[in-house]
């Protein structure tokens, strides 16, 4: 008999995450298909930072927050549900890629030997680069304005539309911060480390709209140079001399270790398009 979750019909398993496990299914009713996002947290030993019942309610807020959105580089929800055994879950859209897909894996040296072509870390052309990421700046800044802090934002959570010639959607709102109220227990950090800021690394708490610039800004070096810049220290004054100039800059700034001296993030994408700085 064929699996269903509520009134989907599961067409296979994709992956287990932090806090769920995904499913491809069909709706037959409207004849498309979607992706069904399943809580499951393990109630013995739940996820650090959170307990479970922290868990339970940063995925019915995940929810919320994206039936609140209207972006067309943001993920939205179908509709949100209950499974015969009692576990919520959130209908999402079905997006055919993910940006890894066309950049690669965040490999290692040691990391590299026996991964396929579509696994190995590369860089896009700088045009279909700076297209993605000034999608997903305005997408970001559109959060910003709403008083959202991502706190996740790497390759992964930048899901593709095949459908819609490419375009990019932000997506995993369960880490998101509301409003400047600490969330997280102190000292915790949450999200990616390879694309965190060192405020954000050293306490999630402190995790702000320059977090996610940050973040940005480490995107755009993977994206536009087919690694990850240095981990410790300022960034080599030459690291981006393949860059123009007006790339390099973008990056640099969103990279400041001062969180106050980075742009915001229309800041951010203003440089990255080369376009006249804000008023």
């Amino acid at each position: 008999m064929t699996e269903r979750i509520g009134p989907y019909r599961v067409v296979r398993f994709l992956i287990k995450t932090a806090f769920s496990r995904l499913f491809l299914a069909d709706d037959d009713g409207l004849g498309r298909r979607v992706v069904i996002k399943v809580f499951d947290v393990d109630p013995v030993t739940p996820e650090p930072p959170f307990p479970l019942a922290e868990w339970h309610r940063r995925f019915l807020l995940e929810g919320r927050i994206m039936a609140r959105l209207d972006h067309p580089n943001l993920l939205g929800v179908h509709e949100m549900g209950i499974t015969a055994s009692n576990a919520p879950y959130l209908v999402l859209p079905f997006m055919q890629a993910n940006l890894p897909r066309l950049i690669g894996l965040d490999l290692g040296p040691g990391q590299r030997e026996g991964a396929s072509e579509i696994e190995l870390p590369k860089a896009l052309p700088q045009a279909e680069a700076i297209r993605i990421l000034g999608r997903i700046l305005d997408a970001v800044a559109y959060l910003h304005a709403k008083g959202m802090v991502h706190r996740d934002i790497k390759p992964a959570n930048i899901l593709l539309s095949v459908r819609e010639n490419g375009q990019p959607k932000l997506c995993d709102f369960g880490m998101v911060k509301l409003g400047s109220a600490r969330d997280v227990p102190p000292g915790a950090w949450i999200g990616t480390p390879a694309y965190l800021s060192p405020e954000q690394l050293a306490d999630a708490g402190l995790a702000s709209s320059a977090s996610d610039v940050f973040s940005m800004g480490v995107l755009a070096w993977r994206m536009l140079l087919g690694e990850l810049p240095p981990v410790d220290g300022p960034i080599p004054p030459d690291a981006l001399a393949a860059l123009p100039s007006h790339l390099a800059k973008a990056i640099t700034a969103a990279m400041a270790p001062d969180p106050a001296a980075r742009p915001t993030a229309a800041g951010m994408r203003q440089t990255l398009l080369g376009l006249p700085a804000l008023g």
